[in-house]
């Protein structure tokens, strides 16, 4: 499983960058790309960021792979809720 780990603040720049990132890794994992996001540190999500994280999920399930969001802080948390994007939090930390 291929590892990324999010800064405290995802701008929409670095939710670019985050894209690129995980379009590299979905090359490099070939079928089945299974990737987790390390989300502890997040203390904001922008709108773009959660876009970008729903949009490679979406691809990484259409591959036959995962996409994981791996111990979201409460920060993480709220933006996802509250941008109606609660389907990224697995259960444990719902």
């Amino acid at each position: 499983m291929r590892r990324i780990e999010l800064a405290a603040k995802v701008t929409p720049d670095s939710a670019q960058a985050l894209w690129y990132e995980l379009e590299s890794r979905f090359d490099a994992a070939g079928a089945k790309p299974d990737i987790t996001i390390e989300a502890a540190a997040v203390r904001h999500l922008s709108a773009a960021a959660v876009q970008v994280l729903l949009m490679a999920r979406k691809r990484a399930v259409r591959d036959g792979g995962a996409l994981v969001l791996a111990s979201p802080s409460p920060e993480c948390i709220d933006c996802l809720r509250i941008m109606g994007a609660s389907s990224l939090i697995g259960e444990d930390a719902a």
